[in-house]
């Protein structure tokens, strides 16, 4: 029998928490043969092709190349070389877009935190007039907190409305959480400070300008922490995100609770029906808690940080039953994907 193939994005300076590299020894171990590419480079579908190979894998990140690039290549290699791929479409395609997630949650009908999506500054202001405050002001793009910012009044919410639909705003460029060292903000600010002199935009260069749009929640009270459950296959892992001292924001904060009687088996119910009825290889739900004390959906996304899920003793199937196993997400990732080869 032939040795399957799959291949797996590969670029220079890779960030050690890249699915891909835990995913290279698990497939090793497997006997599968491991081949890397850069996605990103000229002519990468013939190469593909040329290959005949049985999978393509790429843990793609929420930078604008990365962005712009990968959700195109994966389409073209799942949907017309007819080749798996990891994250499929139906995994990846509103991912870090909160906006996406907006329409996706309406359509299938899943209970979440209030949301608005307003394309015209005119409807925007329209319905901040009448709004309950506070509300949550996001950009649709981000992770870690950052992005996001509780408005109290209708004059706030304004001011704001106007800068997404008249000026644009830089993601990153206003309440993050980016954990750095002195030296490394010195340079961020010298570099500014360098750009400003020379009349250049001053604004983090990683990330795209956003405008024509704002983005709204409402604002839950009373949630001193939200909920992560991350479902790969028939496995959800479970745990508590505590929220930063004097802050309503929780992701990024590093504060984990990974016990398994803390977890509500509703939000692991609910998370396990979505991924299974709308084919998600691979997906985090964050969930809150609404004012009866029920589990809410916030927001989702395809990748997340590896270590916590394997910090967790274990997870819960899709009939709910707990299983006594730590295991890396890659290790999952690989079971399944080389399962769905198998069936396909």
């Amino acid at each position: 029998m032939m040795k399957k193939v799959i291949v797996i994005h590969s670029d220079v300076g890779l960030r050690q928490d890249n699915f891909s590299i835990r995913w290279e020894k698990e497939l090793l171990k497997r006997d599968v043969v491991v081949v890397k590419l850069n996605f990103k480079s000229s002519g990468i579908v013939d190469k593909i092709r040329k290959l005949k190979c049985d999978g393509v894998m790429w843990h793609w990140y929420h930078s604008p190349e990365d962005k712009q690039i990968a959700p195109i290549v994966l389409t073209v290699i799942e949907r017309y070389l007819n080749i798996p791929v990891f994250p499929n479409f139906k995994t990846s395609w509103h991912y870090d877009e909160k906006n996406a997630q907006h329409y996706l949650f309406d359509a299938i009908k899943v209970s979440k935190v209030p949301s608005w999506v307003f394309w015209s500054y005119e409807e925007a202001a329209d319905f901040l007039k009448s709004a309950d405050y506070p509300l949550v002001f996001k950009l649709s793009v981000g992770a870690g907190s950052a992005n996001v910012v509780k408005v109290d009044s209708e004059e706030e919410a304004v001011k704001f409305a106007k800068i997404m639909f008249y000026k644009g705003m830089y993601p990153y460029s206003f309440n993050e959480f980016l954990i750095i060292g002195l030296k490394d903000k010195v340079v961020v600010f010298s570099k500014k400070i360098f750009n400003a002199i020379r009349g250049r935009y001053c604004g983090p260069s990683y990330f795209l300008l956003q405008k024509g749009y704002v983005y709204l929640q409402k604002f839950i009270p009373n949630n001193d922490w939200d909920l992560r459950v991350t479902v790969v296959g028939n496995r959800a892992f479970g745990f508590i995100r505590h929220n930063r001292p004097g802050d309503f924001r929780a992701s990024g904060g590093g504060g984990n609770d990974v016990s398994p009687s803390n977890i509500p088996l509703d939000a692991i119910k609910i998370a396990h029906d979505i991924s299974k009825k709308h084919g998600f290889q691979s997906m985090a739900y964050d969930f809150l808690k609404d004012e009866s004390g029920g589990v809410i959906l916030n927001e989702i996304s395809y990748c997340y940080a590896n270590s916590v899920i394997r910090e967790c003793p274990g997870y819960w199937d899709s009939n709910l039953r707990w299983k006594n196993r730590q295991m890396w997400p890659e290790e999952a990732h690989v079971e399944d994907f080389l399962a769905e080869i198998q069936r396909k």
